[in-house]
């Protein structure tokens, strides 16, 4: 059954602090831009659009069935795995979530630049691949991608990889905010057959190279407590 997020504002919005669990599926996608994609220094935008920043950078959408905030969607872009608001951490420059209850905590408590969206999501059937449509709450169109996955699951985790490496630094309200989220689950090889986004919105990845994709399901993810500095 497909599952549409209509995003209306919750008044009052209850703070919710970390650390968050949080369960569901989703995508994630590695990508290799072009060489006319390269870095630009100082600025995330060209002529009015949103431009991505490195060779290689991640995608990822969650439906997130429970968390602490409640159920919700998200879309999020990492321009580059190593170069964020600090040399050597990765950060998040997009992300769309679907409730204004992961909005705001999501930036009160990690620095995430969430902004809100509406997301049409349509799960896998025997004769339909899966798709996500992503649109603001006007409903100008964000993105649309559709995702082909295979059968076979395979366990992951992110206890094999050092914290320090998972790391993610995000900078809000003259705060520095240094979080090293932990999930596991299962995953299988995704393929995405099409994708398109509005440059003005969300950073334009149609024109890389899909290196690699995969399906998360059945995931159990934390989102802990930060570390926090004050910036000058």
């Amino acid at each position: 059954m497909p599952t549409q997020s209509t995003s209306q504002p919750e008044n009052p919005i209850l703070p919710v602090p970390a650390p968050w669990q949080l369960t569901g599926e989703g995508y994630v996608v590695a990508v290799w831009m072009p060489d006319d994609n390269a870095p630009i220094k100082n600025t995330a935008t060209k002529l009015g659009k949103l431009w991505p920043r490195g060779r290689i950078q991640l995608l990822i959408f969650a439906h997130y069935t429970q968390s602490d905030a409640g159920p919700y969607d998200e879309l999020l872009h990492i321009p580059q795995l190593s170069r964020g608001v600090v040399e050597g951490y990765p950060s998040i420059d997009k992300i769309y979530v679907s409730t204004m209850a992961s909005v705001i905590n999501g930036q009160n408590n990690w620095g995430i630049p969430k902004q809100l969206a509406v997301f049409d999501y349509h799960p896998a059937t025997k004769l339909q691949a899966e798709s996500i449509k992503v649109n603001t709450p006007d409903q100008q169109p964000i993105a649309r991608i559709t995702f082909q996955r295979s059968r076979f699951k395979f366990p992951v985790s992110t206890a094999v990889i050092p914290a320090r490496l998972r790391t993610l630094v995000q900078d809000w309200q003259g705060k520095r905010f240094y979080t090293a989220p932990a999930a596991s689950g299962h995953a299988c090889i995704a393929k995405v057959k099409d994708w398109w986004f509005d440059p003005a919105y969300f950073p334009d990845l149609s024109a890389a190279k899909v290196l690699a994709a995969f399906k998360m399901t059945d995931f159990k993810m934390t989102f802990p407590l930060p570390d926090i500095t004050h910036l000058d």
